[in-house]
């Protein structure tokens, strides 16, 4: 049984709908689904990939990097990001190619990052993770610097930054290496949008006898002698199960559904002082514009207005908003120009968002949505505008082209997904909080687990690794163990050639 206090049941990744236009807050792009690829092989094995399909972003630039008035486009395939930016930067031509090294040691060590249990594992990790544990621990500006000064080159290589919250002075190299070598084979998009993915799985959920129960919030998580007994639901009801394991944050987890009491000191003070990562402002717009005309496809844009990236975070960094801040850097991209069959009468959706925290917003925390104060509106509105200001750098005219728009703010995460602070990453993602380090699958309360952005590492990817490391948790068994499927194959269309779609998609 799953329960879900959201009346849509993808998290994340889910798809709204305003005024017939459909908008996916949280998948903008999903890696490693090439041949061989690590989540490709769970979608497979999990027997859920023959229904699924994706469009390939452009593999000549899948993330397009925008500088003030410079402009990088970053393409598929590691060896040709590096060798694309040496030919643009040769007089970097070594620290890029030391970077892209030290970056590629780092990915294939990280199997070896994982929870000491006894001497034997801690002397080989010492043995096999030595660059992860020389480099993976620094600042990426830091470990930048071993590398390049050159600022375009620096900020290509951190601006991807967005991908896991946090800014490249704070960022431990470790987290950024993970994310690009994530992306370094291209990204895709799923047909219709973020929630295909999800609704793939809630129906074969179904299908194996499995419920799924939306608007049904939990209370509680009940504990008895130290082992779970089921959860308390909102309306009272008590529904008992030997296994729970709950997906919320470690915020909602161990600061709302269990009781104090069956926690522990040093769990309750390590929740207690828990930082959680940026949230955001997220602009959702329908625009009658030619985007291809004006220079946009499918691949992603990262938009900064000067080569300091961590200038991009300042604005999560402000307690008070007045609405008339420079909006630093944002996030772009045209969901209708990654899948294309989402519309065909001209008319395009595209997102554009930037960072921020929740403290601004707090003041609003507890009044309704639809019922808060005109000033919480108006902020809202000026908001816009600066983020239309930011947009107008790099694709001037699409202010006059929206016919609609709706902005998210950090209490939009808060009441629709409970994510504790409006947090789009689970935890900050700091070392303390990061491989052998973060939360556990399996915790101190006998049949309690936990899966999540908090686990492993944020976003889809880390978060599906997690569901299949805590289920392997639960039975008992090695995750392998549950990728059993056969005759699955994932299919992938290229979204920028219409000729090679199956005679269905035309």
């Amino acid at each position: 049984m799953v329960f879900e206090q959201h009346y849509l049941p993808r998290g994340y990744s889910q798809t709204f709908s305003v005024k017939g236009f459909h908008f996916s807050p949280g998948i903008h792009y999903v890696g490693a689904l090439d041949p061989g690829g690590s989540l490709r092989r769970i979608y497979e094995g999990l027997g859920v990939a023959n229904d699924l399909e994706f469009f390939e972003l452009d593999p000549d630039g899948d993330d397009r990097v925008f500088v003030g008035d410079d402009r990088f486009d970053i393409p598929k395939g590691k060896e040709h990001f590096r060798d694309r930016l040496i030919e643009r930067f040769p007089s970097e031509a070594d620290g890029i190619t030391r970077y892209f090294d030290l970056v590629t040691r780092m990915i294939d060590e990280m199997g070896y990052a994982t929870p000491i249990h006894s001497v034997r594992e801690a002397v080989s990790v010492l043995r096999h993770a030595r660059t992860l544990l020389r480099h993976g621990t620094r600042p990426l500006s830091d470990f930048l610097d071993d590398c390049t000064h050159h600022p375009m080159v620096r900020a290509i290589l951190s601006i991807q930054a967005g991908d896991h919250g946090m800014a490249p002075g704070r960022a431990p190299t470790a987290l950024h290496a993970g994310l690009q070598g994530y992306y370094f084979d291209g990204g895709c998009y799923p047909r219709a949008g973020g929630h295909h993915i999800a609704d793939t799985l809630v129906a074969h959920i179904r299908a194996h006898r499995g419920e799924v129960h939306l608007r049904t919030d939990v209370a509680a998580i009940l504990v008895e002698q130290g082992e779970v007994l089921g959860v308390r639901l909102a309306d009272g009801r008590e529904v008992r199960a030997p296994l729970v394991i709950s997906n919320a944050d470690p915020g909602v987890t161990w600061g709302r559904l269990v009781a104090p009491e069956h926690q522990g000191h040093r769990l309750r003070r390590r929740v207690r002082h828990l930082r959680f990562s940026i949230s955001t402002l997220s602009l959702f717009m329908a625009v009658d514009m030619d985007l291809r005309a004006a220079g946009i496809d499918s691949g992603n844009i990262w938009f900064s207005r000067t080569p300091d990236i961590d200038a991009v975070y300042g604005l999560a960094d402000l307690h008070h908003l007045t609405g008339q801040e420079v909006v630093p850097g944002l996030f772009f991209n045209a969901t209708t120009l990654k899948d294309p069959t989402m519309r065909r009468d001209g008319l395009h959706t595209v997102e554009a968002m930037t960072v921020a925290s929740v403290a601004p917003f707090e003041p609003w925390l507890d009044t309704p949505r639809g019922q808060r104060p005109a000033e919480y509106y108006q902020l809202k509105a000026d908001l816009t505008e600066r983020i239309l200001d930011a947009v107008e750098c790099f694709l001037p005219g699409l202010r006059d082209r929206v016919v609609m728009h709706t902005l998210g703010t950090p209490l939009s995460n808060v009441h629709y997904l409970h994510a504790t602070d409006g947090g789009i990453y689970g935890t900050e993602k700091t070392v303390g909080n990061l491989g052998p380090f973060s939360f556990p699958t399996e915790t101190h309360i006998r049949g309690l687990y936990q899966c999540g952005a908090s686990i492993i590492a944020p976003g889809i990817n880390g978060v599906t690794h997690s569901g299949l490391r805590t289920a392997a948790a639960a039975l008992g068994c090695e995750p392998d163990e549950l990728l059993t499927a056969t005759g699955q194959s994932l299919r992938i269309y290229p979204a920028e050639h219409p000729e090679a779609w199956p005679d269905h998609l035309r």
